[in-house]
């Protein structure tokens, strides 16, 4: 019997969470779809370094009345051709806005990149351009973010591309150079509790 009363209580908690998965959309320029994982099925879209939200990867999200938390995978984008000159310390960053001018955050994935490696699956190219033949994702951190209640639409947009070799290095921060890819987009809505926190 008491246990039924502490199940109860805790059901009946504003602390207790829950979320459910809700559809969006990904409203992306086609020429920014990098391809597919060959094992996942998950769209993978190049992500470019802009000012301007609509050129960035745009993703539609469902209206919400409690907000809810978005999430993706942030990858390296990088050409690994025979000249790129490996290993080499590879930096990252990008941003997330809403509302065109709000940013959302800063994220960063950092990793060093040895000769051999190979990213967790293979994509399935959109383009068979020879300028994207040895284009590849690399590595994988997932980036997680409250969203506020009611709709909203959010652009991933790059900054920053640091590439380290010994005692070079090399910054790109050029409109327009395509530096990250994200993927395995997922939106959650709260519909009990407490906010959810941001992780990065």
């Amino acid at each position: 019997m008491v246990s039924v009363v502490i199940l109860l209580l805790m059901a009946l908690s504003p602390f207790a969470q829950e979320a459910k998965d809700l559809q969006f959309d990904v409203r992306a320029r086609q020429n920014l779809l990098m391809g597919k994982g060959a094992t996942s099925g998950s769209a993978y879209y190049d992500v470019v370094i802009t000012h301007q939200p609509n050129a960035g990867v745009l993703i539609k999200l469902p209206y919400t009345r409690k907000g809810g938390r978005f999430s993706f995978d942030l990858h390296h984008r990088i050409a690994m051709t025979e000249d790129f000159g490996l290993p080499a310390e590879v930096t990252t960053v990008i941003e997330v806005l809403s509302g065109g001018t709000t940013s959302l955050g800063v994220f960063t994935i950092a990793d060093k990149i040895s000769s051999g490696d190979r990213f967790d699956e293979t994509i399935i190219k959109a383009s068979d351009a020879e300028i994207d033949r040895f284009v590849t994702p690399m590595a994988r951190k997932a980036i997680t973010m409250d969203i506020r209640p009611g709709p909203q639409s959010v652009s991933i947009v790059g900054q920053t591309l640091i590439i380290t070799r010994g005692t070079s290095t090399t910054r790109i921060d050029t409109p327009g150079t395509r530096i990250a890819a994200v993927s395995n987009f997922k939106f959650q809505e709260v519909t009990n509790g407490l906010p959810l926190k941001t992780g990065n």
